[in-house]
């Protein structure tokens, strides 16, 4: 039996709209309108996602113990035999997604993430809650559904949850922002000079300013920390040269200024739940 068949069981009501959408990253996709006090769901066969399209606030965990709070517009990445607990305070809208247990590219790497936390992994994107929402309606059309249509937009919402939950949590810097040509003097050098040591003394100088002055209005203008971001931008160029190129893995530990390819390995499977080498595969 299709493990969405025992959730639907848990959830005691079937799904308004439901649907298999083939292709590179097969998912099958619920929808539900409901009202109920309390539901408790065994655990997913695979890996899901579920996301709150609209309706009243839901809680998820034991009572008095909550591990999520949601409102229209969040979601949460559930990792596989990952039993929940659903409170709602009222009528609930909302999508869920089920991944297929044997998976594949961006689908295996949410997996990954998913189970290296043990429970749901919390996020808010509108992005990621539009397109659930448009691929829903489009479902809805019944024959009238365009199946390649429904392929791109499941690719898109797949892609865009990986990149939220992988991504630094970076603010955008705004040219009203009252250090705006001095951080991005500073955004620009480390773009331009990632493969080389970048410390926060050459940083500030960069900036004009001193380095405890300069850690401190680049925390209030990015909203992380500075060598947080050096990190993370090299994961990403990391990420972006596996994906699209056949450079050695020590090539672009060197290219991206990480000091060895172990350094590489422990902070890409910090932020990815992979290695370079299996994220690597996974997108190939």
């Amino acid at each position: 039996m299709e493990y969405w068949l025992s959730v639907r069981k848990d959830l005691r009501v079937s799904p308004v709209v439901e649907g298999l959408i083939q292709g590179d990253s097969p998912i099958y996709v619920e929808r539900y309108f409901f009202k109920s006090v309390d539901r408790s769901v065994k655990g997913l066969g695979g890996c899901g996602l579920v996301i709150d399209l609209d309706g009243a606030r839901v809680r998820e965990g034991e009572t008095g113990q909550w591990r999520a709070e949601f409102i229209p517009g969040q979601s949460a990445l559930v990792p596989p035999r990952c039993q929940t607990h659903w409170h709602y305070s009222g009528p609930v809208d909302f999508v869920v997604i089920y991944f297929p247990v044997q998976a594949a590219g961006v689908l295996e790497g949410l997996r990954r993430l998913a189970q290296a936390k043990c429970q749901p992994i919390t996020f808010a994107d509108p992005v990621v809650t539009a397109v659930a929402r448009t691929l829903s309606d489009e479902l809805n059309k019944g024959l009238g559904a365009e199946e390649h249509f429904l392929q791109l937009l499941a690719a898109t919402m797949l892609q865009q949850t990986y990149r939220v939950l992988t991504a630094p949590a970076v603010r955008l810097l705004g040219p009203r922002h009252l250090h705006f040509e001095r951080i991005n003097r500073v955004l620009k050098l480390i773009r331009d000079h990632l493969g080389e040591r970048l410390s926060l003394e050459q940083l500030a100088s960069e900036a004009g300013i001193s380095a405890p002055h300069f850690r401190r209005i680049f925390r209030e203008a990015m909203g992380i920390p500075v060598h947080r971001f050096v990190l993370m931008a090299r994961i990403e160029q990391a990420r972006k040269l596996l994906a699209t190129t056949q450079m050695p893995i020590s090539r672009i530990a060197d290219e991206c200024g990480f000091s060895s390819q172990s350094h590489l390995t422990d902070s890409f499977r910090s932020a990815h739940a992979a290695t370079p080498s299996e994220f690597r595969a996974m997108h190939r």
